[in-house]
């Protein structure tokens, strides 16, 4: 059996709206994302179950699973010779979180099914595939999830970036604090809040601050790179959607939070800060103020390996 596992990511980044993405680990060292088992199947003809904390949200028939849609896919268009198999989707995150969570089923999947047929698709090819079924959720052709998910670290991603992502460095000292406060948050409704058309100013204002970004991050200027993490194009139209984060944006400054952003279309929340201390104190707030019943919080780090094969026994460490 191959075990493979996609994490976590945080898309937009703040100040990178569909085009920065941060894959995530949290300083635990438990799993933050999804996990896919293949291997052959007794029965010989491919076979497919849904697992996992957050399986009952996927309820239905299989051929409405992303999952079991790349099986499909990759077999009709890739591997049509490859072995019957039994792929299973351990879903570990919830839908609609702002975190990822089609991403990594469609990442895990398609990274699982290449090592499973051997085929040994080279990383664009994988993107591609990656990205016309992250489409199906999202309605548009967007990295920001799937690039950090496969890749790891912080991507900046698009069909105009050379091989459709380009890492940046990042400050190992970065403390990133994410919360889920339990409730999910439909991406289509998350972008049909948006305006259809902003100002020249606000497109200036973008351009700048994702290039600045971007130069300061390569040049190790982290600190000024933070200073730029500012959300002018989707926060102010999605934060009325998640309940406490106003609340939020207000307190976790005072316990050190140098940036607070909506993880993805959300509504998880993201705060960077670069004191262990600090972060322990924001994961803590969040814990008692924003998060309900079926929510977490978890202080994370950017995870630089992103999808990977599990060694065994590594799969039991879910977060």
């Amino acid at each position: 059996m191959i075990e493979v596992y996609a994490p976590a990511s945080s898309g937009n980044f703040a100040v990178g709206f569909d085009l920065l993405g941060a894959a995530l680990a949290p300083v635990s060292g438990a799993l933050l994302g999804d996990i896919v088992a293949i291997e052959s199947s007794n029965s010989g003809q491919d076979e497919f179950i849904c697992s996992g904390k957050y399986a009952e949200k996927l309820a239905g028939p299989k051929e409405d699973n992303l999952a079991y849609q790349c099986l499909v896919h990759f077999r009709e268009h890739v591997s049509s010779d490859m072995p019957a198999c039994k792929l299973e989707l351990k879903k570990n995150l919830p839908v609609g979180s702002g975190l990822g969570s089609s991403a990594c089923s469609v990442v895990a999947a398609f990274a699982a099914l290449d090592k499973f047929a051997n085929t040994n698709l080279s990383q664009k090819q994988l993107l591609a595939l990656m990205a016309d079924f992250e489409e199906k959720v999202s309605g548009g052709r967007h990295y920001d999830n799937i690039a950090p998910c496969y890749l790891g670290g912080l991507q900046l991603c698009g069909d105009l970036v050379p091989n459709n992502s380009l890492a940046l460095p990042t400050d190992e000292n970065w403390q990133l604090v994410v919360a889920y406060p339990g409730f999910a948050l439909n991406t289509a409704k998350a972008r049909a809040v948006l305006p259809k058309e902003v100002s020249m100013h606000t497109s200036i204002n973008y351009g700048q601050r994702l290039s600045a970004f971007t130069a300061l991050c390569f040049s190790g200027q982290f600190d000024s790179a933070i200073a730029l993490m500012k959300d002018e194009l989707a926060e102010p139209y999605r934060q009325s959607l998640i309940a406490g984060f106003s609340d939020a944006k207000v307190a976790l400054p005072e316990l050190g939070a140098e940036v607070v952003a909506i993880s993805g279309a959300g509504p998880t929340l993201l705060a960077l800060t670069k004191s262990e201390t600090q972060a322990q104190a924001i994961d803590a707030w969040l814990k008692e103020n924003y998060l309900n019943e079926n929510g977490f919080s978890h202080i994370c780090k950017i995870d630089n390996r992103g999808t990977r094969v599990l060694e065994k026994g590594e799969s039991d460490v879910i977060a």
